[in-house]
């Protein structure tokens, strides 16, 4: 059994992995806005631009729904369950900064920024604006850089919580 000195040498709560979070989240949500910017840009000229000698295409799909669709037509739903995604991820890094690793505060920040830029996509417009689609993927749906950035970091947080690093 820990002895009380030992259960306390690592705080609750951690300042640098709180600042560390909101900072990430920040980085990850400009380079999403970013991106889809330049993208939105280069689609005014042309309705779809070939990417990576023909790996990508980009294009503009309006999604109403949620991942694969899902949900369509069901906006304050999935911005509801949004919303609280995030809110509940923030909370987990407030309480626990200090017993959580790194790689998860960064994969949750990366979860919490593409959470949110769909979100706010959803919010001001009724949709996702999404614009990548894999050439050699038959069938993928056609997918954002918030996306990429939900799924990485849903699996970076699966990762670290399995290797504990």
């Amino acid at each position: 059994m820990m002895s009380r000195q030992q259960r306390t040498k690592e705080p609750l709560i951690d300042i640098f992995t709180i600042v560390k979070y909101f900072i990430l989240w920040i980085l990850f949500a400009i380079v999403a806005y970013g991106v889809k910017t330049v993208v939105m840009m280069a689609l005014a000229a042309s309705p779809t631009k070939q990417v990576g000698n023909g790996v990508l295409t980009l294009y503009e799909v309006h999604n109403t729904g949620a991942a694969f669709n899902l949900f369509s037509n069901h906006s304050e739903m999935i911005i509801t369950a949004s919303f609280l995604a995030v809110a509940l991820i923030t909370f987990i890094v407030l309480i626990a900064s200090g017993k959580i690793t790194q790689a998860a505060v960064s994969a949750m920040a990366a979860l919490s920024a593409g959470i949110t830029m769909n979100m706010i996509e959803r919010i001001n417009q009724g949709y996702v604006i999404d614009y990548i689609h894999c050439n050699f993927l038959q069938d993928f749906p056609v997918f954002n850089v918030p996306d990429i950035m939900i799924v990485v970091g849903a699996i970076g947080l699966m990762l670290s919580l399995l290797t504990k690093r």
